[in-house]
């Protein structure tokens, strides 16, 4: 009982970290509490966990007649399943009604994955309680902030490397740490760009150089010639990639400076690109087609996936594929059907996708996170001066804005 108790508590602060809630647990002699939690006998059976009970006339709960019951005859072996059940569970005393969207915790079918928070769910108790204040708070104020990126490295290979940097007009490069103080990793006037995936951070100079850091090392190590050829860089999976003036795609050999051409599809140049984590290679042309090849890319093995010229940006999270048009739409492909689904109907001028989440920034500056249903977007920021939002795969979130500031989503 004990255990169960803790992890109870812990699945309440879940709830309590992202909305303006203060729950305590109620001594015994209160002769009313808001939530009982108890456990009854339901049959031994893997279709029913829990249940929650309240009395409601459709505008409020009433308080203290609402229950939360667990089986009590369910052999509760596994800690993370208990307080997830209990996750969802809270959310239903709090308010929430199930979700349509699978990956959300409060979906009403549970299909042996333990999710974590999910837009829609966090979008939901917004809804109901608003947001904890503040909403943001600002890391880092400083006018020679360039811009900043994000490493979050797939699920199952994490790396010491991950986290947030941000890159000076000076070239010097800072890590973030979780203390809130920033830590130079390398001070070079001539860097000009950062990326960074899976165990390594890059740096491209002027000269064209690139250069790679690796995971538990300091030194960094020279990965290309100096060439004007090169225009930028992009790292994903465990892959880093450059795209070429000449309208050529390369990426690293992983061996000395060797980079090795990947043929394109069609004459216009590359535009974009961004890969999935299994390193799928998806680029976006100069002309709006937007083609993909999957590792290890030879010559014959792109794909026109979509012709459009209306297409100007592109993101991957996972193993999820977003474009977006001039009209300020995202559109979102759906793999298992192969079909394109507008996610957000106007107002985007840029998109970012890391794992499940997906951001959008409107002309205005402000910052819309996706919560899962087609057209449903939660304002994070709706400041007017927001230039980049990065994130990671646990749902965090940071954004700079003009004048250099960096800011962190707190709730």
């Amino acid at each position: 009982m004990a255990r169960s108790l803790i992890l109870i508590s812990a699945a309440f602060a879940r709830w309590t970290q992202i909305a303006p809630l203060t729950i305590t647990e109620a001594p015994s002699s209160t002769l009313r509490a808001d939530i009982y939690i108890r456990f009854m006998s339901m049959g031994p059976t893997e279709d029913v966990y829990a249940f929650t009970n309240m009395i409601a006339d459709g505008l409020a709960l009433s308080s203290g007649l609402i229950n939360i019951t667990f089986n009590d005859d369910f052999a509760w072996n596994d800690d993370r399943l208990f307080n997830y059940t209990a996750v969802h569970e809270i959310g239903h005393a709090l308010g929430l009604s199930h979700s349509k969207v699978e990956p959300a915790i409060m979906f009403p079918f549970f299909e042996g994955v333990i999710r974590p928070i999910h837009p829609d769910d966090q979008a939901g108790i917004h809804s109901v309680y608003g947001w904890k204040n503040p909403r943001w708070s600002r890391i880092d104020s400083n006018v020679a902030s360039k811009g900043v990126i994000q490493i979050s490295s797939a699920s199952g290979a994490v790396s010491t490397l991950d986290g947030l940097y941000q890159l000076r007009s000076t070239g010097q490069i800072l890590r973030y740490n979780p203390s809130g103080t920033w830590t130079s990793v390398d001070n070079n006037k001539d860097t000009i760009q950062i990326s960074g995936s899976n165990n390594f951070l890059y740096q491209r100079h002027t000269d064209g150089t690139i250069w790679k850091l690796t995971a538990g090392s300091s030194t960094w190590q020279q990965i290309s010639p100096a060439s004007s050829n090169v225009i930028d860089i992009s790292a994903a999976a465990d892959q880093v990639y450059m795209r070429r003036k000449d309208g050529w795609v390369a990426r690293y050999s992983g061996s000395g400076q060797t980079w090795l051409t990947i043929a394109q599809p069609s004459a216009p140049g590359s535009r974009q690109l961004a890969a999935s984590d299994s390193a799928t290679l998806w680029n976006l042309l100069a002309n709006g087609d937007v083609v993909r090849s999957e590792y290890p890319y030879t010559s014959d093995g792109w794909q026109v996936v979509d012709s459009n010229p209306s297409n100007i940006a592109i993101a991957v999270g996972g193993e999820e594929f977003y474009k977006l048009q001039s009209d300020g739409s995202v559109v979102w492909l759906d793999s298992t059907e192969w079909f394109w689904r507008t996610i957000e109907e106007g107002g985007s001028v840029a998109v970012y996708a890391v794992g499940s989440f997906v951001y959008s920034r409107h002309e205005d500056g402000s910052v819309w996170r996706y919560t899962g249903s087609p057209g449903v977007w939660e304002m994070l920021d709706g400041r007017a001066d927001a230039v980049v939002v990065v994130g990671d795969r646990k749902g965090g979130v940071w954004e700079m804005v003009s004048g250099g500031d960096i800011y962190r989503l707190v709730s």
